[in-house]
């Protein structure tokens, strides 16, 4: 993405699964490995051979209906793909695991912890990530390298301000459609103060902005605003995110107005840093 953000390649294309390959003997694991995801508003699978060479995945809304949709997954992955009771591994993670993981015979990986391990993984230059789910935020520090890399962990999920549903809640308020709200932008536009601390009051100042003929472009690209800042001010706690930058979940992919905030913000922050040091530089040599 430019500006020390981290492109991911499509799943297909991006480096073996090899997180559990790293950790399991795959001489003697099972033919299938299965990544399933019961998350607040989506499901998704990522279906592997034992070597982590990607076979299916799936991503998509369940509507409330979680369980539905794991059954609907796991149908398509038996008659479509060969997963096999019994033979095969599923691995669950994401808010809902606890209650399905126990119903489908898969482990249960804590979210954050299968987060953590993908990244030192796939992306061990990365030393930074947000999260943004449906539900909560979660931010990751990485600092140092190999054995004594360590890991700072700060997650919000007491309120839905900055996350998916914060967004997607006040979009439909302004009646703006999915598809519409994917595409629509940050950079260029006034800006106007929007709560990020709750959705509820999201709600209420972009319905007082609509009123006073505040064009909706301009409301969401506030809204991109409130959710970039409450997860700088509340999960940063001091410290300064520096590249390379990981940007997960799916507000962070799908709404490209966001990525513009996010990338807005983060120079800013680099820029400001980066001041710093040449003034303490210049300080130095007086």
């Amino acid at each position: 993405m430019g500006n020390g953000l981290v492109q991911i390649q499509p799943v297909e294309q991006a480096p073996a699964l090899s997180v559990l390959a790293a950790v399991l003997d795959t001489s003697a694991v099972p033919s299938l490995i299965c990544g399933l995801d019961v998350g607040s508003t989506t499901c998704k699978y990522v279906l592997a051979s034992a070597r982590g060479e990607v076979i299916a995945q799936s991503y998509e809304r369940h509507n409330t209906r979680q369980a539905e949709k794991v059954l609907q997954f796991l149908n398509t992955l038996e008659s479509g793909h060969g997963l096999t009771p019994g033979r095969d591994r599923i691995f669950s993670t994401g808010s809902g695991a606890g209650i399905v993981a126990p119903l489908i015979g898969s482990k249960t990986v804590q979210e954050v912890v299968a987060v953590a391990a993908a990244v030192e993984r796939l992306h061990p230059d990365v030393r930074f990530v947000s999260e943004i789910g449906g539900e909560d935020m979660k931010t990751i520090f990485l600092q140092g390298e190999g054995p004594s890399r360590s890991k700072q962990v700060l997650m919000q999920s007491a309120c839905s301000g900055g996350t998916g549903t914060f967004i997607e809640k006040t979009a439909r308020k302004l009646e703006i459609a999915p598809e519409t709200l994917a595409n629509m932008r940050y950079a260029g536009y006034p800006l106007h103060k929007i709560s990020s601390k709750c959705g509820i009051f999201a709600e209420a100042d972009s319905n007082t902005l609509l009123k006073a003929g505040v064009p909706v472009e301009e409301i969401i690209a506030s809204l991109f605003e409130a959710v970039v800042y409450q997860n700088l001010a509340t999960l940063t706690r001091g410290n300064t995110p520096l590249p390379e930058i990981l940007l997960l979940g799916g507000p962070n992919l799908f709404f490209k107005g966001l990525q513009e905030a996010w990338q807005h913000h983060l120079g800013k922050l680099w820029q400001e840093r980066k001041v710093s040091i040449d003034r303490d530089l210049s300080s130095l040599l007086v």
